[in-house]
């Protein structure tokens, strides 16, 4: 009887996890170690972390990623591992950037602006921040590197998505 519970409840969690409704992360955007959902996971899970979290700045590194989250008027530091699946850590910066308002005014969230760079300039994400172009214009500065190993900077306005 007790291993035919056992069963029960294995069907029942694998029903339940296939008929989730958590949304997914659309198109998959090329990441280190070649794995295409990475940085798109990692971004998601650092938002995730933090309550209403918008990305402003994510960093890639050996370890994983280094990504900075603004929420409730508070910035955050979000260590997420590399795979994009797991928060490692998240600290309370005492002083908050002046990124924090950008992001804020922006209408293009930092994946949305990864994905477009990405359909301009393949490659995988080395770096991203939002920040203000020398004309004024709102931009997320995305780098990029392509399968050769070159680095490419690339600029999406962020308040349209559109590639500059």
């Amino acid at each position: 009887m007790r291993s035919s519970l056992l069963v029960a409840a294995g069907v029942l969690t694998l029903t339940l996890a296939a008929c989730s409704t958590e949304p997914t992360a659309g198109p998959a955007a090329p990441g280190p170690g070649g794995n295409e959902a990475q940085p798109v996971k990692a971004i998601q899970a650092a938002a995730g972390a933090v309550p209403g979290g918008r990305v402003f700045d994510v960093e890639s590194g050996t370890d994983g990623w280094e990504i900075k989250v603004a929420s409730q008027g508070q910035e955050h530091k979000v260590r997420v591992s590399q795979d994009g699946g797991q928060v490692l850590g998240d600290q309370r910066t005492a002083k908050p950037s002046d990124d924090m308002t950008k992001v804020e005014q922006a209408g293009v969230d930092a994946v949305k602006a990864l994905q477009n760079a990405q359909r301009s300039q393949p490659g995988e994400l080395d770096e991203m921040e939002i920040d203000r172009a020398t004309d004024g214009t709102l931009v997320w500065e995305i780098g990029l590197r392509d399968g050769t190993g070159a680095e490419h900077d690339v600029a999406v306005n962020a308040k349209t998505g559109q590639v500059r």
